[in-house]
């Protein structure tokens, strides 16, 4: 275990390609991103014959585990060492990214480790709300139209509570300050004032022409009031005007609300067989790791 330099970590990820084929892998950053994570954090690298682990702090609350294997047993053989050799005070979490079977054999090798699952997640893809609830919408953007904008910079440190309320910190893989100031600066943040404060916010992110829905929430003494649907038409409409066209809208939902996952079909909404297995390992994990080397 040792000290990340993006240096490093692009040495250690050409050796691995050198020596092996990696088929499972949770590392999705583009280098410009990872660049800036590796400067701007203490990262940390794991090194072993078949795979490669990169350790991410947030929120200083656990170590975000990225991870590229030759296959299962390398992945398996590799976390075994990596637990071994972790002697960080934060937690560990390991996202399980894909497809069935193959996430779900993934997040079984955490949990042999200790690790515990916090959520699952499916990827959803968002079709478009059908126009009966569209027409629905419309009169509760007219009404709150006046309350309605794009968030401003100062406005990060009440995004983030309004989040921590409402999400998970590690489960639903909340944003640290300084990503949410980047992404109002992108303009990816619509907000509701109510009452001098956020009363509802629409977190997104526009990434080659593909709109990943991230989160919304309104404030509890507010969800009778209709500005979800005022938020979203909102934002439709800024789309619309920007002459953004054929953009695939994607979404999470937690699989273990049912109620939620079937509305959002109702929506238009339906899985697209991508899912996230969040997998958590507390430092108290270290005596309760399963012996069970079973299939």
């Amino acid at each position: 275990m040792q000290h990340a330099t993006f240096e490093h970590f692009s040495a250690a990820h050409d050796a691995l390609k050198a020596r092996t084929r990696y088929t499972l892998t949770n590392l999705f950053l583009d280098s410009r991103t990872l660049r800036a994570l590796l400067t701007e954090k203490r990262c940390l690298t794991h090194v072993e014959e078949g795979a490669l682990f990169l350790l991410i702090p947030y929120h200083e609350t656990y170590y975000d585990c990225l991870y590229l294997a030759a296959d299962g047993s390398a992945l398996a053989d590799g976390l075994g060492r990596l637990v071994e050799a972790y002697h960080e005070p934060l937690a560990l979490r390991g996202s399980c990214v894909g497809r069935e079977p193959q996430a779900g054999e993934a997040a079984e090798l955490f949990r042999r480790q200790g690790f515990v699952l916090t959520k699952k997640l499916l990827r959803m893809q968002l079709k478009g709300a059908p126009e009966k609830m569209l027409n629905a919408m419309r009169p509760y953007a007219d009404e709150y139209r006046e309350c309605m904008s794009f968030a401003n910079p100062e406005d990060a440190e009440e995004i983030l509570a309004l989040l921590k309320e409402e999400f998970d910190l590690v489960a639903d893989n909340l944003p640290e300050l300084d990503a949410i100031r980047e992404n109002i600066l992108r303009g990816q943040v619509a907000v509701l004032r109510r009452d001098g404060k956020i009363a509802s916010l629409r977190y997104f992110s526009l990434l080659k022409n593909t709109l990943h829905s991230l989160y919304d929430v309104t404030r509890k003494e507010y969800r009778r009031e209709g500005f979800f649907m005022a938020l979203s038409t909102f934002v439709n409409e800024y789309f619309t005007k920007q002459g953004t066209k054929n953009v695939r809208a994607l979404g999470w939902r937690d699989a273990t609300r049912q109620k939620l996952v079937k509305h959002a079909q109702k929506s238009n909404q339906s899985s697209d067989g991508i899912v996230i297995y969040n997998m958590l390992r507390t430092p108290a994990s270290d005596r309760n790791v399963e012996k069970d080397n079973h299939p």
